[in-house]
């Protein structure tokens, strides 16, 4: 059942004051301008954060605040890409967090669409922060912790970021832009994938997502204000760390990248540590070349 939502930047004061006098929910969308391959539009994760906010939001009630765009870290380094320092963008969340629960909030959202792990543990923490400081409810998560038993561990720009996008609006990707048969080492240096090669992405697969995780989203915070628990939110934590297991299970994580093998992980590894994953668009697999 679809219940009434109000959008931050297009409500007046006493509309504002009315829905958090009923419905106390409050969801902030996070994500990055950052380059996603030529196929892809640059505000894949601003686009897809806001995008599950809103679908969200339209089955619990509550307030869309606009997307925290600027500030993201971690970011790759390629064209068209803005980001900053940790710090800065770390103190206003946790501010951002304490100032929401001032205004009334008691169940507020944190979804980031960008998830290096800084990212992740940054919404994180200040959920933790505020939920226990000062008793509300609040979950600060990437997209992917809520459907990890579809072995969706996050991406960029591959399999699962272009499928997501392609079910939000078909016009947001161009796979005739993105060569087909490369290996993980090419998609990853020159077009900064990582992931499984989004030429296999389809639209399906998308919804699937898509829907499965506004589904499992609203469903979580709507048992927490039945339950007045923060239970179903520590849930979602405890069932993406089940699942997912450890990084350092080579196998697993190879299979998550569509790594083929051990070495082409380390060639990756190495780029990544050595140089920085700068942007190489003249590299050239010598190997594969032979």
């Amino acid at each position: 059942m679809k219940r009434h939502y109000i959008e931050f930047l297009e409500s007046k004061p006493s509309e504002l004051k009315e829905m958090i006098d009923t419905t106390p929910i409050v969801y902030v969308p996070f994500g990055a301008l950052e380059w996603h391959g030529e196929h892809n539009v640059l505000g894949v994760d601003s686009i897809k954060a806001t995008e599950i906010c809103k679908r969200s939001a339209e089955l619990t009630g509550g307030v869309l605040f606009p997307c925290v765009n600027y500030g993201a870290f971690n970011t790759m380094n390629f064209p068209y890409t803005l980001s900053s320092g940790s710090r800065p963008h770390i103190r206003m969340t946790k501010k951002l967090v304490k100032q929401l629960y001032e205004m009334g909030f008691r169940v507020i959202i944190l979804l980031t669409g960008h998830y290096p792990t800084k990212q992740i543990k940054q919404v994180r923490k200040a959920a933790k922060i505020i939920s226990k400081k000062e008793g509300c409810f609040a979950l600060g998560i990437p997209e992917h912790y809520l459907i990890p038993d579809l072995d969706y561990f996050g991406d960029h720009a591959a399999y699962w970021e272009t499928s997501i996008m392609t079910y939000i609006n078909q016009n947001y990707v161009d796979l005739t832009r993105f060569p087909k048969g490369l290996n993980f080492t090419e998609r990853s240096r020159i077009h900064g994938i990582l992931g499984i090669d989004p030429n296999k992405s389809t639209i399906e697969i998308g919804q699937k997502a898509l829907d499965l995780i506004v589904e499992r989203l609203s469903s979580a915070i709507l048992q927490v204000l039945k339950t007045d628990s923060i239970m179903p939110f520590d849930e979602i934590y405890e069932n993406y760390k089940k699942i997912r297991g450890s990084p350092l299970n080579f196998n697993k994580t190879f299979k998550i990248y569509g790594i083929k093998d051990k070495k082409e992980g380390l060639k990756y590894l190495s780029w990544l540590i050595f140089k920085n994953g700068k942007h190489d668009p003249n590299y050239k697999d010598e190997e594969k070349d032979k």
